[in-house]
């Protein structure tokens, strides 16, 4: 059952990489607005790492899992929620919905059977 510790690791680094990636295809920074929004991009890049990073300890030290995922899984609970907002109020395209937002959702029920198990 810790393996799903180890999905999460995963899960947060592919994170990390995707948004690092996605950086390609960003405009230029005349054209960008608002102008600090690489500065969120390479924030949430990092936050993603360190979370996998986490997990990952977490994986190879399960006994303080606890209260480590009741915040991750509360975090993945609400990361779905922002991008269902976004979606059906600000036009959150559906690719980003799923990629991100049921993504999360799934990790977080994840966690919450790894709690209750």
């Amino acid at each position: 059952m810790h393996y799903i510790l180890l999905a999460g690791a995963i899960f947060n680094f592919l994170g990390g990489v995707n948004i690092l990636v996605s950086f390609a295809r960003l405009p230029s920074s005349q054209e960008m607005k608002p102008s600090d929004y690489p500065q969120y991009r390479l924030f949430t890049a990092g936050t993603a790492f360190t979370f996998s990073a986490l997990y990952f300890y977490l994986f190879q030290n399960p006994q303080y899992a606890m209260p480590f995922l009741i915040f991750g899984m509360s975090l993945k609970f609400w990361a779905f929620v922002v991008s269902l907002f976004a979606y059906g109020r600000y036009g959150l395209s559906a690719k980003d919905l799923v990629g991100f937002g049921v993504s999360n959702l799934v990790v977080g029920v994840l966690f919450a059977v790894y709690l209750l198990t």
